[in-house]
């Protein structure tokens, strides 16, 4: 993340942040974030300031936090960062969701103020009843893009607000694990860049309320026996990538550049 006056800021998965001043790394990380479950995918994931952060010094972060010894989910919280530590850290969101990896935790802020994080499908196994999986269930958030005011508030507008046993948070679902999202600010268009299994990995275009298929559609095949794991690629009521990469990339960050270089 890349603050005001040029500092850089960093997240190291074991629970680290750090400074880059100047081109130098400063020597110690900084003080007052949480504690991570450090294994595995799991650790210190995302760093974002507030878009007003000049003015109000907050700082978001995206973790996994452990539940339990083995058990961990994603978590989000803010922070004041001042004078090179972190202080008043507050709980914003914690994910209904547990695995042992794929765990999202990329931040974007739209034009509004509207805070969206991705969370992943936690690597529950793509096999038996697809459209029984859990990114394919709203009661949790599995597999899904959820949608907050910065303070970690349900906006009213979300579109499952209202339906019974729906997360309110959902912004979309029936996603594996997106590992990049950035909006265009001239727009609003929401896009994320999602990592498929062995193909398969998608670039989408985010709308509020819809299905993107994981795991009951898509363009990847099984790691280990190559054969299909979907239903098809195809199939209604579920949106089609904007783009899709077969064989996968290993698809990561994402941004948008409005220059002429």
């Amino acid at each position: 993340a890349f603050l005001p006056g040029g500092d850089v800021l960093i997240t190291e998965r074991p629970g680290r942040l750090r400074i880059v001043r100047q081109g130098t790394l400063l020597p110690n990380a900084v003080e007052g974030v949480p504690q991570v479950f450090n294994a595995g995918q799991g650790g210190l994931l995302e760093v974002a300031p507030h878009p007003n952060f000049a003015t109000n010094r907050m700082l978001y972060l995206t973790y996994s936090k452990p539940q339990g010894e083995k058990l961990s989910t994603t978590a989000l919280v803010r922070g004041r960062f001042e004078n090179d530590r972190l202080s008043d850290v507050q709980p914003l969101f914690e994910s209904v969701s547990k695995g042992r990896g794929h765990y999202g935790g990329k931040i974007a802020f739209d034009k509004n103020g509207f805070l969206f994080l991705t969370l992943g499908d936690r690597q529950v196994p793509p096999e038996g009843d697809l459209a029984g999986h859990p990114a394919q269930d709203l009661t949790n958030h599995h597999g899904t893009i959820v949608r907050l005011h910065d303070d970690g508030r349900v906006p009213a507008d979300n579109p499952f607000v209202n339906r019974a046993g729906a997360k309110p948070e959902i912004w979309s679902y029936g996603h594996r694990n997106v590992q990049g999202i950035a909006i265009d600010q001239a727009t609003g268009d929401v896009w994320a860049t999602e990592h498929g299994p062995q193909g398969g990995d998608e670039l989408n275009r985010i709308q509020p309320g819809k299905n993107y298929g994981w795991p009951v559609v898509g363009f990847g095949v099984n790691y280990t026996t190559g054969k299909a794991i979907h239903e098809g690629t195809h199939r209604e009521g579920m949106e089609q990538p904007a783009n899709v990469w077969v064989p996968s990339i290993g698809i990561s960050g994402l941004m948008i550049y409005t220059g002429d270089r």
